[in-house]
This record gives C-alpha cells, structure tokens and sequence, in this order.
C-alpha cells in the first residue's frame, strides 16, 4: 500500500514536472513577431541620419525583448529584418515586396526618406500589410485614402514649413527687425519640393519677397555656384531643407563665402544630424537656427524610461541621440502597444489595433513631447516642431519661448561673419 501510494506520488510529481516542462517549452517557442525595417545605411547623404534611426531601433528591440517581450503573445520576441535601401526608390520597392512575400512579416517600419517610401508603401497598401512610417514628411504619403499606412511620429512637410515661417515672423516681431527678403533653398526630392511649396506661399502671403528660389540635387559634389547666387541675392533670411551632406555642404560655404542674413533655419534632416556641428565645425554652426521635432534633453528626458533609452544609447554608441534616434526608438514601441492589443502577428490584426491607437501622457510621449491619436486618414495630427539655435554646438529651443531653457537668450539678427570671433 505504502509502495502504491510512493509510486502514485511519485507519478503525480513527474506529470506536474512534464506539464510545467511543456509550459516552459510552450513559452519559450512562441513564434517571433518579424518586424521588417527600411532604412537608408549607405549610399545616400541620408545614410548617417539612417544609421543614427537603426541603432536607436535595434536598442528598442533590445529593451522590448529583454522586459518580455509581447506578453499577449506569450512572450513572443521582436526579430527585427533590416534592409538597406541605399535611398533608392526601386530598392524600398523590390525590398518591401520581398520583405512580405517571401520573409512573411506582417509589419514594415520605415523608410525614412520621402521618396522611397511614397512609392514602397504602396506595395505595403497592395499586399494590406501595415507599415508604420517613421520620419517621411511627403503630404501624399497619407493622402491617398490608404488603409494600412500609418505616421504616428512625422506631420506633412507643410508642418515642418508653417513652424519656420511662423518662427521667422515671431522673432522679426519680438526683435522689432523683420525680414523683407528670403531665400528658399532645398533638395529637389518630394520632401524638399514639398517644403519649399509651402514656404513661398507662405512668404508671399505675409508680404516677404522670395528673391532666390533654388534646388539642387542630392549629393551634389559642388554646390560653390549656388551659394555664389545665394550672396549676390542678398536675402534677409536662407531657408535650407537638406540631408546631412548637402547640409554640411553648404554650411559651410556660407561660412567660408561669408553669406550674411540676418537668419539662416535649416528642416531639420541634415540640420539636426549629430555629424553637423563637428563636421562644419562650432564657429561655422553658431547662430544658425533649424526646426526639430524633438524639443531636446531638458524638456523630455525626464523619467526612468527616457533616462534608460538615453543612458544606455550613450554607453553603447559614445554619442548622444538626436531627433532621430528618439523617433525612431518611439516607433518601436508604439508598435509594441498596437501588438499587445492586436494579440497576434497577423496583418489585419496589427493593422485594426493600429488605427485604435491612443497614447497620451505615458512614457513614449513624454519621451517624444506630443501624443498620438489617428485621424481618418492614419495621420498623427498632434505632433508638433520646434525651433532651436545652435550656440557653441549646442542647440538651444527657441520657439515656442515656452520651451527656451531658462538663462538661454535667442540672438537675431544674428551678428555678420566679419563681426564674430
């Protein structure tokens, strides 16, 4: 009896042991949730501004996996299936292709510049696979009635364009030194002929007289003439929407060719980059002003969850993250958020948790400075730019004055070349 009753406890301690194994293994073998990633990382003068993006997704795939994962899921891992798309159109187009019928990821992220992904989300759209747009400022990327495109992270280009001019008026106002004249210079890509739409209409309806209007062509070897052509039209204020090479370029040619105006505003892109300052150096950035979509350290590292991201991305990189790398690790949590509620890595169901996305005052959007709320056409409407003045290579929030760090005083005009030191 004593024997019967050992082996039948013995019995129920080995299948209580095999139960809890085959949970374990039943956890541990969760499908990974493949998240396909377009980002330029070569070939482009996009490229340091992609792999800036790529570093900042990968440590949120690091972090989303190392605090369990999507626990909806049971526990499933992000895998994350990068592509380089060189800033090519056909590339994100045959790349995005690829990344649903063949590697079967029910989600793309990406792509970063405009014109690769208007063209590669059409694919997405085609196959209704979602695809979470990053940083893609092209208006017609959620303009097209499309039901699987989302921008939780970027406004149209128009947005990036009304805060410039708005800054420009609000600071020729308070100075009491308002500009007449303005130049518009930009990359003749979707996103910079967007810009630069909205910018002399704007200008033309406040009465400031685009005397250069100019756009050039990405990774141009020799922008000298039209830098010539911007000192002889003698503008009040140089508007510039450039990627990170053309950026430094031509930064410093108005630095070296002393282009005087009372303000220079970058859009951000190459403006924003962390190689801006040190390539151009901190005498040829001073004053120089640009908008942002991130309003900076000050005003958003302010709990354990964008200390952590922060921290970690310094220890790991020895640089400190820009507009971009915090975007970019955004993302991959506002993925993370539609996942858990979608409950499975199915197309439809990410694509039906997505469009019920609404995060307001957590974590990610204090980290990003707005919330996010979908309209009808999957577009985030609350997000909003800044404008910063780089001083001693450090940028400072200018507008709205809100945001200005305190002891920070705003310098416009800005002095001419011949008068710093």
């Amino acid at each position: 009896m004593k024997n019967q009753r050992a082996w039948r406890t013995a019995i129920t301690a080995l299948s209580a042991l095999a139960v809890a194994g085959w949970a374990a293994a039943g956890a541990l073998a969760a499908d990974p949730v493949r998240v396909g990633y377009l980002i330029p990382l070569s070939g482009t003068a996009a490229a340091s501004i992609g792999q800036e993006m790529s570093k900042a997704t990968h440590l949120a795939v690091k972090h989303i996996n190392a605090a369990g994962g999507i626990r909806s899921m049971g526990g499933a891992q992000l895998q994350l299936v990068e592509v380089d798309t060189r800033g090519d159109p056909k590339v994100g187009i045959t790349e995005a292709e690829r990344l649903i019928t063949v590697e079967k990821v029910p989600v793309i992220i990406g792509a970063f510049q405009s014109n690769v992904t208007f063209p590669a989300t059409a694919v997405a759209e085609k196959y209704q696979v979602p695809w979470l747009v990053d940083l893609a400022a092209k208006a017609d990327i959620t303009e097209r009635g499309f039901k699987y495109v989302f921008r939780p992270t970027q406004i149209p280009s128009s947005g990036n364009a009304d805060s410039s001019v708005d800054f420009v008026v609000w600071a020729g106002e308070k100075s009491g030194r308002k500009p007449k004249t303005a130049a518009v210079i930009y990359e003749n890509t979707d996103w910079g002929q967007d810009l630069a739409k909205t910018m002399r209409t704007r200008f033309k309806e406040l009465g400031i007289e685009v005397v250069l209007d100019e756009s050039y062509a990405p990774n141009s070897p020799n922008l000298r003439p039209l830098v010539l052509k911007l000192k002889g039209a003698k503008p009040d204020v140089i508007s510039v929407t450039s990627y990170t090479g053309d950026a430094i370029q031509l930064q410093k040619l108005i630095s070296q060719m002393q282009v005087d105006a009372m303000a220079v505003v970058g859009s951000a892109a190459g403006h924003v980059d962390r190689t801006f300052v040190p390539t151009v150096g901190v005498k040829g950035t001073d004053y120089t002003f640009t908008t942002n979509g991130w309003a900076g350290y000050e005003s958003a590292v302010t709990t354990p969850f964008a200390k952590r991201f922060w921290d970690d991305y310094v220890a790991e990189h020895k640089t400190e993250p820009t507009e971009l790398g915090v975007t970019a690790y955004a993302d991959v949590w506002i993925l993370k958020d539609a996942l858990e509620r979608a409950g499975k890595a199915e197309p439809q169901a990410i694509r039906d948790a997505l469009a019920q996305t609404v995060m307001k005052g957590n974590d990610v959007t204090k980290l990003l400075g707005y919330d996010i709320a979908f309209d009808e056409k999957n577009q985030n409407t609350l997000k909003r730019f800044v404008v910063q003045q780089i001083v001693d290579g450090k940028y400072y929030t200018v507008w709205p004055p809100q945001l200005t760090p305190a002891g920070f005083e705003m310098t416009w005009p800005v002095p001419a070349w011949s008068e710093r030191k």
